[in-house]
């Protein structure tokens, strides 16, 4: 006897923090990182400290998670687990930009036609009983 259920949930990607599984948090903590560079340059020109810098991309590392483990609940709400990627994939493709197995995906919206009418089957009617008059009826 095997119990169905036990692989594909063993197989799920756990969540981690505030909803996102583990490649989402580095994906999200990355990218504050990356994202918040300039506003540490300016820091270091404005405060004239070098150490400006990592401290507004860990500042940006931490604010990114917060608020996008936020985000990624929403976007991700009552859609299959993979959606999210495969939005993001198509999303660059569209824009041009070459992703792996971005060309798999399907970019034309088009209406489909099987030559195919619906089957009409003919309506059938039970005929009406007559009704009886109430009144007295003489037969001749």
């Amino acid at each position: 006897m095997t119990i169905e259920f036990i692989p594909s949930r063993l197989n799920a990607t756990p969540v981690v923090f505030r909803g996102m599984t583990g490649k989402e948090l580095v994906i999200c903590a990355a990218s504050g990182l990356v994202f918040f560079i300039p506003v540490g340059i300016v820091g270091w020109a404005i405060v004239g400290m070098g150490a400006m810098v990592p401290t507004c991309m860990f500042l940006g590392a931490a604010l990114f998670l917060w608020f996008g483990g936020t985000f990624m609940r929403r976007l991700r709400r009552g859609r299959p687990t993979s959606w999210v990627y495969r939005r993001i994939q198509w999303q660059l493709e569209k824009m041009g930009i070459p992703v792996p197995g971005g060309s798999e995906l399907i970019q034309k919206s088009i209406r489909w036609r099987i030559r195919r009418d619906p089957v009409r089957r003919p309506v059938v009617r039970k005929p009406r009983r007559r009704q009886r008059h109430q009144g007295i009826h003489h037969e001749s």
